[in-house]
């Protein structure tokens, strides 16, 4: 294989010596053990199922389409949940009750109940993390903080 690219860059003394003592062993050039490990770190990112989307959520979400009810400052707005897991949910509402939802510097809470469909409703309180609009709604990412065991056991149960 023809090389027609030269690339120079700085390291520390150590870490050149660790190197050419590598090259020694394998019976390599130092050029070549570096392209090694470069090509090797790069195929490891590029073929990670991680790649550049690392999923940050703790728990793993589930794409649902739950009609739901979101209680804001004590009025009930019909919405939908897509998406689901352990420590919360992305959830569709109508642009009327965001205000509600998202005022000024501090985040409120609000209350959501549904009904599974392997069974069982469920009411949890949510805090608001995240708000884009969507298709005329606008879609509220949001944590749980506030819901009994048995809400938790049954969101557990629908989502294995």
């Amino acid at each position: 294989m023809k090389k027609e690219i030269t690339i120079c860059f700085r390291t520390s003394e150590d870490l050149r010596n660790a190197l050419e003592a590598v090259a020694r062993g394998d019976r390599r050039s130092l050029s070549s053990v570096i392209e090694l490990i470069l090509t090797d770190h790069v195929k490891k990112n590029r073929d990670s199922p991680e790649g550049d989307q690392r999923e940050r959520r703790r728990y793993p979400r589930r794409h649902v389409a739950i009609p739901a009810y979101v209680t804001v400052h004590g009025s009930a707005h019909g919405a939908v949940i897509v998406d689901l897991s352990l420590g919360g949910m992305r959830v569709s509402v109508p642009s009327e009750c965001v205000s509600g939802i998202y005022e000024g510097p501090e985040k409120s809470h609000f209350e959501t109940s549904f009904a599974l469909p392997s069974g069982g409703t469920v009411k949890v309180v949510c805090k608001p993390e995240r708000i884009a609009p969507s298709n005329g709604n606008v879609d509220v990412g949001a944590c749980f903080v506030e819901a009994d065991f048995v809400n938790y056991q049954r969101i557990q149960q629908y989502l294995m």
